[in-house]
């Protein structure tokens, strides 16, 4: 068996580093000029320090299926758990979806140059993850108290 512990401790260590380099030039980096004045200010480096976290989710969402296809083929035994458990996982999302609601909230003074249809979908997106997270927190506490008993 191969041992990737220190080639991971490595690896892990630079992704931190850049995280904290991208973290620190946004705060100490200055600020975008804006067109209009009443518009509050961005820090230059932000973009960069949001598309560093969805590569961080993307990658790490990956190396997960990754490695749970892998664990599937090794051991085939085992992959009726992983099924079970994505299955339980596509139930509680088709909960929270239907649980969620497209309508665009009314914030006094706002007003979005966002199209219809793309405020719906993202609504929609942002309050089926927030109830899945409900879900999901609301089940391990649950679970942390039935453990405890």
């Amino acid at each position: 068996m191969i041992n990737f512990n220190k080639p991971l401790k490595i690896l892990l260590g630079v992704l931190l580093g850049i995280g904290l380099v991208l973290f620190v030039m946004m705060f100490l980096g200055g600020n975008e000029p804006n067109v209009d004045p009443e518009a509050p200010d961005v820090p230059n480096f932000l973009t960069s320090f949001i598309n560093w976290g969805i590569f961080l989710t993307i990658g790490a969402a990956l190396l997960t299926l990754l490695f749970e296809v892998l664990k599937i083929v090794m051991q085939p035994k085992k992959a009726f758990r992983t099924v079970i458990s994505l299955g339980v996982m596509i139930v509680l999302g088709l909960i929270a979806l239907a649980l969620a609601d497209s309508t665009p909230l009314n914030i006094i003074g706002y007003e979005s140059d966002m199209k219809a249809q793309t405020m719906y979908e993202v609504c929609l997106f942002y309050r089926t993850y927030l109830f899945l997270q409900h879900i999901l927190c609301s089940a391990s506490q649950l679970f942390w108290y039935c453990m405890s008993k």
